[in-house]
């Protein structure tokens, strides 16, 4: 069986070819300007990268074959089977048939052993996407041996492409660690070479005499581009800490579970009210400037911490309203002005749907169909997701948003207020010295 041979898997080794490839990581994350660098996301940083950097796997597609044969003359001279005169060419009519067959996949891999191979190796041409295997055999023998070449290189190409994959796929589950190691380094190098390893944080002193946090007992019941670099180069800016942002949801939940204790004293509240309750339980914990107050009402229903006109910390209270609840809650959050690493909360109560289990099963399909999602960080069985979202206007801008469903249902009718003399509007620790007597 003759033609046009070329013996693949056998000009280079794989597993060499990948270390090398793996030392470009560096370069690539070196090459990304310095604004652009730090003021995009690490898992942007990341996803960009690692992108650039996987191996597609070669994938065969023996089904699209396609078959060309034509008539040719074959010399048999000294051919061992063959008994021929002289030293001439002794040409005998035969035919040649041509295999094209498609494969996706990176074309240097046809010419790269695997860590395991065959003593025999295939053979084929590579041409474009295609590959293309030929035979060549006279018309005097068997024509049933040219499939039985076929079926026998066929078969040593999918072992081939097998044992590849095995080394690829690891080198591939291993690439985002790679990348995010040396984008960690570059990131804290240029903040020491830039002194931004004090990044600006929002002080947010913690009150002494403020009572420790007890969590009430309950039961419990989921190649991308880099965004442009900033006009005017990067800038450090102001931030909530993360150890500040979780001990503002956890002085959060403690509240909402004491609302879910004792559902009755609180569903009366509007929204309004259960938000000023919750906004002075937080001024309670911590001390603010001049004014008294770190965080602040601004808007109908939500609460935030302001530096420059721009929110670091918001949180939105909301009543569920079925699945529209979540959407505008996040679209409202996403329209402030915030700073490059703004940390959010928001706060549904449920204070009308007796099936409570099923209101739960909507939050997150809800979340993940946001087009500004990016991904859940965090999935609690206890009515609380951690989200991550991109600003409204600009992609490197990220928001942290924790969300909590708090049930205060309580299957009765809501309780009419007795009609009272006119009262003097008083402030909201005034307000919820009343409510709560």
């Amino acid at each position: 069986m003759r033609g046009e041979r070329q013996y693949l898997f056998h000009e280079g080794d794989l597993s060499a070819t990948l270390d090398n490839h793996n030392q470009g990581v560096g370069q690539k994350v070196d090459s990304i300007p310095r604004d652009q660098f730090l003021a995009t996301p690490v898992d942007d940083l990341v996803q960009h990268i690692a992108g650039q950097m996987m191996v597609t796997p070669l994938t065969i597609y023996e089904d699209r074959m396609t078959r060309d044969q034509a008539e040719i003359k074959i010399d048999v001279a000294g051919w061992p089977d063959r008994f021929t005169r002289g030293d001439g060419p002794c040409l005998i009519p035969g035919i040649r048939v041509a295999i094209a067959m498609p494969f996706t996949g990176d074309p240097v891999l046809w010419r790269l052993r695997p860590n395991t191979f065959s003593s025999v190796l295939p053979i084929g041409v590579v041409r474009g996407s295609t590959l293309e295997m030929t035979f060549e055999m006279p018309l005097d023998q068997d024509l049933q041996r040219i499939k039985k070449a076929l079926d026998e290189n066929l078969d040593l190409i999918r072992k081939h492409i097998g044992w590849q994959s095995q080394t690829i796929e690891q080198f591939n589950r291993n690439i985002d660690g790679t990348v995010r190691a040396r984008v960690e380094a570059r990131r804290q190098h240029l903040q020491k070479h830039d002194r931004l390893a004090e990044i600006l944080a929002i002080p947010l002193a913690r009150d002494p005499r403020a009572p420790e946090m007890k969590p009430i007992p309950v039961q419990r019941r989921i190649v991308k581009p880099l965004p442009p670099p900033p006009t005017g180069g990067f800038k450090s800016e102001w931030q909530v800490p993360e150890a500040e942002y979780e001990n503002i949801l956890t002085i959060i939940r403690h509240e909402g579970r004491t609302y879910e204790a004792t559902p009755t004293t609180y569903a009366i509240h509007e929204e309004e009210e259960l938000r000023d309750i919750i906004l002075a339980h937080l001024n309670g914990h911590y001390k603010g400037d001049a004014s008294g107050e770190t965080f602040r009402r601004a808007g109908k229903t939500d609460i935030r911490i302001e530096m420059e006109s721009r929110s670091a910390f918001v949180g939105e209270c909301k009543i569920w309203k079925g699945p529209k609840t979540v959407t505008e809650s996040v679209d409202q959050l996403l329209s402030y002005l915030t700073w490059r690493d703004c940390k959010a909360a928001i706060v549904i109560f449920n204070k009308d749907v007796a099936g409570f289990s099923d209101l739960l099963q909507k939050i997150r399909p809800t979340l993940e169909s946001h087009p500004r999602f990016t991904k859940v960080t965090a999935d609690s069985a206890q009515a609380e997701w951690r989200c991550v979202f991109r600003s409204a206007d600009d992609d490197a801008r990220l928001v942290h948003v924790h969300v909590f469903v708090f049930n205060i249902f309580t299957g009765g009718k809501k309780k009419q207020e007795a009609p009272t003399t006119p009262r003097t509007v008083r402030g909201p620790a005034a307000r919820l010295t009343e409510r709560l007597r």
